[in-house]
């Protein structure tokens, strides 16, 4: 009994360690060893049922922190995003140096549309990390969607040389951003890039059609939207080539245009406001009153073209900005 008390107080062992088994230190090690191994093999379950029992263990700073960025995204892989809010908040607060927090939390924040929120976080993750590209994209993303083209153009050029312009989606991004700010040079640069990077996508000749349009030069938007409907023959494609004739002053020709998609479908509220707009311009406005009032039926962008020609306010259209 003397030898068991000398050992003790001598901390040869630690008195926990003697007393009750593993140290809570090791055990807090041994359980984030395997969040860390369930994380990676893609197992959030086990992550989330482990964490319960790491956190009672009241394990090193270090340790939580690690921990926190595996919960964190296990949240968000199962959906529990306000709970994912919660513990990135907190461990922003706790780990300020670590920008994995400020990160998740920023991309949340975008995915759900407030980006307002969005942008500090993406800032102080690029104080100290200016090439994270996440970061940089993530940020593009929030000043396009807030209408900062300028702004959302230097982060978009920084997202695309990080990815050696690779990434075809974010370039596609790029470069309708870039017909946003009608930044016409910069749209068909980031299209050729695209090119290369997606070959066989017709989202480049669209972007160079839609140039050539808002340049004003109607025969090039025409020449170059055929080019993409040769790559994806879609009817949306084949009404903006409509489109393009009509403002090229070929009224006729867009009506025939209109009324092959209208013979597939006679509803069609686009198909219905290039035939009425092109009747319009050939000075057959009765005739033209039937297909705006079907188009008034469609969408916000139809409806309104076609109730400003119903009303007698008459506006010169615009080429479509959909993507």
């Amino acid at each position: 009994m003397r030898l068991v008390l000398a050992i003790l107080l001598c901390g040869a062992v630690p008195a926990r360690a003697f007393l009750f088994g593993v140290p809570s230190e090791k055990k807090a090690v041994s359980m984030l060893n395997g969040m860390r191994d369930s994380f990676a093999r893609g197992d959030c379950a086990s992550v989330m049922d482990t964490s319960s029992g790491f956190l009672i263990e009241k394990p090193a700073a270090n340790l939580r922190e690690e921990a926190y960025g595996y919960m964190g995204r296990c949240y968000e892989a199962g959906g529990a995003t306000d709970k994912a809010i919660s513990l990135y908040k907190l461990a922003s607060g706790l780990y300020p140096a670590n920008s994995l927090f400020a990160l998740r939390l920023a991309l949340i924040y975008n995915k759900a549309g407030f980006f307002g929120n969005a942008v500090p976080l993406f800032l102080k993750v690029l104080n100290t990390r200016s090439d994270d590209m996440e970061a940089n994209l993530g940020l593009a993303r929030s000043y396009a969607a807030l209408g900062f083209y300028s702004r959302a153009k230097t982060y978009y050029s920084r997202a695309a040389i990080f990815t050696d312009f690779s990434d075809a989606a974010a370039l596609r991004e790029y470069a309708f951003c870039m017909l946003k700010k009608r930044d016409w040079n910069e749209a068909l640069y980031i299209a050729g890039r695209g090119a290369k990077a997606e070959p066989g996508s017709a989202s480049w000749s669209l972007v160079e059609a839609r140039v050539m349009a808002g340049k004003g030069d109607y025969s090039k938007a025409v020449e170059a939207v055929d080019k993409a409907i040769d790559l994806e023959p879609s009817r949306r494609l084949r009404l903006e080539r409509a489109l393009y004739l009509l403002l090229g002053g070929l009224p006729e020709r867009a009506a025939a245009a209109a009324d092959a998609e209208l013979a597939a479908d006679k509803g069609d509220p686009l198909a219905s406001e290039v035939k009425g707009m092109a009747l319009y311009a050939l000075k057959r406005k009765d005739e033209a009153a039937v297909y705006f009032k079907i188009a008034a039926k469609g969408g916000p962008f139809t409806a309104r073209i076609a109730d400003s020609f119903l009303g007698g306010k008459v506006e010169r259209p615009e080429g479509s900005c959909e993507k």
